[in-house]
Parts: C-alpha cells; sequence; structure tokens
C-alpha cells in the first residue's frame, strides 16, 4: 500500500516523433510530444519518480525524467508495477502486458475509427480529453465510456513565456502562421495575405511548425508558399526561439480550417502577449479566452476572410484595445494553463482513483436456477447475490450485460448458471488483481470452449472476446 505523499512510479508510453529532455531547446517539438515533456517535468519536480518510453535517439535522464527507447519497454515492465501510466497517442501497446495501479489514455487526437479504439483500450481506467469539444466528439461515438472520462487541457510554461515577453520589443510590423500547412495556410495565403499587404505594404509574415510528414495531396503549398510576397519560413524552431518570434509578433494569424481539439499554439500566443485572430470554432472558443479574437463562420467564405482582415487592421490600428486584449488574455492563460496547475490536478486525479484500488475489489454475483441454500463463494465474497429471473436466464449474454450493470454493486459481475457451483471456483482475488484480462470464462473440464457455466466481467469494458481469458474448473 502507498503511504499518501509517497513518490509515485508513473510511466508514459508514446511513439511518433523521437525525442528527450532536451529536443525541446533544439529544435521544434509536436504539440503532443511538448505535452508530455511539460508534464512529465511537473511530475519529476515534486519528487514523483517517471519514465518514458519513446523513440529517443538519446535515452538518460533530463531534469530528473528517466528517457527510454521503446525497444527497452517488453523488458522494463517484467521487472517494474508502476503506481499510474499515461499512454499517449498509441493505445495499441495496451495489448503487451505491463502492470500498472492505475492505467491512462491521454487522447490527443480526433476520433476516427471509435471500433478500434473500443478494442485497444479495454484495459484502461481513465481517459484523457482536452476540451468540452474533443470530450463530445468521443462520447458521441462512445457513449457507454462517459463514466471514465475525465477532461484535462493542454497548457503553457509561463516562465519560459515571461523570459520572451521580458526579452523582445513588439514588432507591429511582423505577423505569424505557426500551425500545419494544411490547417488554413492556403486559405491566408490566397485569400487573406495579399489584402492585408495591400493595406499594409510594410507587413511581413513569418512561418513556424514542427517537422512532420507533409500530408498527401499537400504538394502544391511548396510552390504557394515560395510565390507568397514578403513572406519567411522560419520552420521548426526550438520552444525558446519559437517563443521569442511569437513575442515579438504583432499577431498570430490562423484562419483554422482544421477539428482543433485544443490548440497548444493559441495557448502559447496568448501568454506570450499576441493576439491570434482565428476561428470561432472547434475548441478553440474554449482556449482562446478573448471573444474579439475569434471569427464566426468559416475560412472558404469571403464573409469570414474579410472580416478576419479587419479584426487583424483593428488590432494594428488600436493599440488602447491591443493593450487591454493582450492583458486579458494573459490572465486568461495564467488562470487556467498552467503546466504546473494541470499537474497538481493530475496528481489529485490519481491520488483519488489509487485510493480506491486499495481497497477490497468487489463483485456482484447472478445465479441462474430457482434460489435455495447458501453457497460457499470464492474469495473475496460478493458484494451482492441475485437470482436471475426466468427472462434473463433465457437472454444471451451480450443482452444480458447491459441490463445487469444498471443494478451491480460491484465492479464486476459473475454470473453462474449453478448456484453450487461457486464453491469449486478457483480463487477470485488473483483474476480480479491480474486486470491483464476483462472477463473471465468459467467452463467444467469436460465441456467444451466456449459453453460457459459462468462469466465474470468488468462493467464498464466490451465484452469481447480478445478480453477474456477461459478458466477451466474440475
Amino acid at each position: 500500500m502507498l503511504l499518501p505523499g509517497a513518490p509515485l512510479l508513473i510511466g508514459f508510453y508514446t511513439e511518433g516523433l523521437p525525442f528527450d529532455g532536451a529536443t525541446i531547446y533544439e529544435q521544434g517539438l509536436g504539440g503532443s510530444e511538448s505535452a508530455l515533456y511539460f508534464m512529465a517535468r511537473e511530475f519529476a519536480r515534486r519528487g514523483h519518480r517517471v519514465q518514458i518510453f519513446c523513440r529517443t535517439q538519446r535515452p538518460g535522464l533530463y531534469e530528473g525524467v528517466e528517457y527510454r527507447h521503446l525497444r527497452e519497454f517488453s523488458q522494463a515492465v517484467q521487472t517494474q508495477t508502476f503506481d499510474v501510466f499515461i499512454v499517449s497517442r498509441f493505445p495499441q501497446v495496451f495489448a503487451l502486458p505491463f502492470q500498472s495501479r492505475l492505467k491512462v489514455v491521454w487522447n490527443h487526437d480526433n476520433l476516427v475509427d471509435p471500433e478500434a479504439y473500443r478494442r485497444e483500450t479495454f484495459r484502461a481506467d481513465l481517459f484523457f480529453t482536452l476540451s468540452a469539444y474533443h470530450e463530445a466528439e468521443y462520447l458521441s461515438q462512445l457513449p457507454e465510456l462517459a463514466p471514465f472520462f475525465l477532461r484535462t487541457k493542454n497548457g503553457v510554461d509561463l516562465e519560459m513565456a515571461r523570459q520572451a515577453r521580458d526579452a523582445v520589443a513588439k514588432d507591429m510590423t511582423k505577423v505569424i502562421y505557426a500551425s500545419r500547412p494544411e490547417r488554413g495556410l492556403e486559405f491566408l495565403l490566397r485569400h487573406i495575405w495579399p489584402r492585408l499587404l495591400q493595406a499594409r505594404p510594410e507587413m511581413r509574415l513569418f512561418l513556424m511548425g514542427y517537422e512532420a510528414p507533409n500530408k498527401p495531396g499537400q504538394e502544391y503549398m511548396v510552390e504557394l508558399v515560395a510565390n507568397a510576397p514578403r513572406t519567411t519560413v522560419l520552420g521548426s524552431l526550438a520552444k525558446p526561439d519559437f517563443y521569442r518570434h511569437l513575442a515579438e509578433a504583432a499577431l498570430l494569424l490562423y484562419p483554422c480550417s482544421f477539428p482543433e481539439i485544443s490548440c497548444i499554439a493559441a495557448l502559447e500566443a496568448q501568454a506570450l502577449g499576441t493576439p491570434i485572430i482565428t476561428s470561432r470554432d472547434f475548441a478553440l472558443a474554449e482556449t482562446v479566452g478573448i471573444s474579439r479574437y475569434l471569427i464566426s463562420g468559416r475560412p472558404a467564405f469571403p464573409a469570414y476572410q474579410e472580416a478576419f482582415i479587419a479584426r487583424a487592421l483593428l488590432y494594428l490600428d488600436d493599440q488602447d484595445r491591443y493593450q487591454q486584449d493582450t492583458a486579458a488574455a494573459l490572465r486568461w492563460v495564467t488562470d487556467h494553463y498552467s503546466w504546473s496547475q494541470i499537474a497538481m490536478e493530475w496528481l489529485a486525479i490519481f491520488a483519488r482513483h489509487l485510493a480506491q484500488t486499495e481497497e477490497r475489489l468487489s463483485y456482484s454475483l447472478f445465479l441462474g436456477g430457482d434460489g435455495g441454500a447458501a453457497a460457499a463463494y470464492p474469495a473475496p465474497p460478493p458484494a451482492e447475490v441475485r437470482y436471475l429471473s426466468l427472462l434473463e436466464t433465457q437472454q444471451d449474454l451480450l443482452a444480458l450485460k447491459p441490463r445487469l450493470e444498471e443494478v451491480a454493486q460491484g465492479e464486476w459481475l459473475l454470473l453462474l448458471e449453478d448456484p453450487g457451483l461457486s464453491g469449486s471456483l478457483p480463487p477470485l482475488q488473483p483474476l480480479l488483481d491480474a486486470s491483464n484480462v476483462d472477463w473471465f470464462g468459467f467452463r467444467r473440464k469436460l465441456q467444451p470452449p466456449g459453453q460457459w457455466v459462468g462469466v465474470l466481467f468488468r462493467r464498464h469494458c466490451p465484452l469481447h472476446p480478445d478480453n477474456g481469458l477461459e478458466v477451466v474448473i474440475p
């Protein structure tokens, strides 16, 4: 049992781009990798043991966080049990055996294949999303997982942002685009930037973003960027350099056409005192704290483009409005989007759920037949016992499961066709503690596979043949 306040062993797993604890200071880094770096660092600062399994090319200890290559994962997890294990973006790792008291899926993407996601995450205990928009996207397709979803958010390194603000002066001729090209750059270069230049010929546009494979069908963007007037490609920058350019810029221009689930760049711009002109859509309506920064409609529509240009010119012309709104945006981010604050919120969540796992695991027992003498139960004893009705005994197991979940008091359900069978079952506690599978089918030794005399399954997990283990009893 972990004592209150004792250090946790926290693991992270991700695939994607290679990085380590120094990468963010050397070159551009994707949003999910940056978030993982900052969150892991915050945990380590609070005295917790943190390991990150990723495609690092320079494994080692960075700011108290141990970075390990993915190829070490299988061997490393055989010798340790994590208190919390956080899977970032790649839930297929749950197919591998590892032990953790709490397993978390940290979602950073839009949900494309809900069936595959459900199948891959059946061993997870908690699911983190990054905004109300993001959460609604998942739960509209996986409503049965609602009790296990928690809404968190991305953050900003406020100290790094403060240093960048203090180190530069505003250049009111400099504007920036800082996202993937396919997320709105074409609208900016074709329809917005030329008209801004007509109104302000002295303006210069700088393009920033992390290195990642180009999306298919975007090959023409190279020529479009090359022919854009007064445009400089800064490319992939280390975070301090990225912050310096963004703090120096007059505006961040982002005619967003992509279903943003959070947008770290929007948070960073607000922390750096730079208005972001963007779409009043997706999660941007949540993460952008100044309503005036947001443009209604779609970037492809002329009305949106006209409003976008007018809003940019407003901030370039009205310094009082500029100062008022950037100060309010900084307060918004400071109050709600500090990585330090988010880390404390996560640790509180972990403590609450780990405390629950310290309690005795329980299950509800549903028996077939007509009742009778009390049976001996495998340890631990059930939280409740009920006999199935005649209608229930005639139902298919998949149809019966949701009915019983509505009334079950225990974390697990155990269905038995024979009340006297419970005394001959193996002890349940080791099976419950294993938790590498989410249902156990019990059959007598002489019955063919698949002919169950009892099934134990977790209440919130889908009943899927690949998720379980068959237990043969004498």
